[in-house]
């Protein structure tokens, strides 16, 4: 998969427009608010979308120690679900266009998440 989190929910509603619009299924895509202007550990309405970030089935690893330090108020997270290689290549590029503040790839190998940061 590749998640991606940008500034504001309107670029990241247009990317994912924009990959509706490459071919990426809407099925694969998700969009994710998250509204948080303290660290997460001050914020009560935060915990909820964080913690289902950690067990949405887009999602591998612990969203909230690869994003939580990035998330402000009004950021979004997007994410793409994957089947192959040129999945990654076309949801990363594709993404890269709205300039996020960080795009990850993950995957799962031999049973263990696999995380590696592209921006």
């Amino acid at each position: 998969f590749v998640v991606a989190l940008f500034p504001s929910k309107g670029i990241a509603e247009d990317s994912c427009n924009r990959l509706r619009t490459e071919g990426v299924p809407a099925q694969d895509t998700k969009l994710l608010v998250l509204r948080q202007t303290a660290p997460v550990e001050e914020v009560g309405t935060v915990e909820d979308e964080l913690a289902a970030l950690s067990v949405d089935p887009l999602v591998l690893g612990n969203a909230r120690k690869s994003f939580a330090r990035h998330i402000r108020n009004g950021e979004t997270a997007v994410f793409v679900r994957a089947h192959a290689e040129a999945d990654i290549e076309l949801a990363s590029g594709t993404i890269r266009q709205y300039a996020p503040i960080r795009i990850e790839v993950g995957w799962t190998e031999e049973g263990a998440a696999r995380a590696h940061k592209l921006l």
